[in-house]
């Protein structure tokens, strides 16, 4: 995959056979926390693309600390070359876009560092992605970190997220 693998980095994966965190057995059509921090509404996220839901629906969450971790178990289908967004799709076919920070693209990789590559298969909990919140900070950019279901009106009725506090793998939100 010689270009692929320079834009995406071929990096080592730092033991994705273990979980970081807590193991889970996954429900079907449910998102668990990749982070550790507090949930907000999407609407009151301060970029427009994600709070107006041109993305699909879904949360923010303020992190606590700069590790964000599988909210499923699933295929890693897309790893930005930043390292600031990652997509990601379930067996049963959902679809999570996992984005940290507002605009952050405009860091160009400084302070991210993905430890997947496009079609790792991961399990709830395993590390995807290490940032600097305190770089990103530094550098003028907010943290706030979208989870987001792009294909949500295939998928059934989102139910009310989870909001306040949470740790990785705590229940976000389902679809029925």
């Amino acid at each position: 995959m010689g270009i692929l693998d320079n834009l995406f980095g071929n990096k080592e994966k730092k033991e994705l056979d273990a979980p970081a965190v807590k193991s889970i057995t996954c429900e079907p059509k449910t998102v668990y926390s990749p982070l550790k921090g507090t949930v907000i509404p999407l609407s009151k996220v301060s970029d427009p693309v994600f709070a107006e839901e041109v993305m699909g629906p879904g949360v923010g969450i303020e992190p606590e600390d700069g590790k964000l971790y599988a909210p499923v178990d699933g295929e890693i289908v897309s790893v930005f070359p930043t390292g600031h967004a990652i997509g990601m799709k379930t067996e049963d076919g959902m679809e999570i876009l996992l984005h940290i920070g507002i605009d952050t693209v405009q860091l160009e990789g400084e302070g991210f560092h993905a430890v997947v590559k496009q079609e790792d298969h991961v399990k709830a909990g395993e590390l995807l992605v290490e940032f600097d919140c305190a770089k990103i900070k530094e550098k003028g950019y907010q943290t706030t970190t979208m989870v987001l279901i792009p294909n949500a009106a295939v998928l059934g009725t989102m139910s009310e997220p989870h909001m306040g506090t949470v740790k990785p793998l705590e229940p976000l939100f389902n679809f029925q």
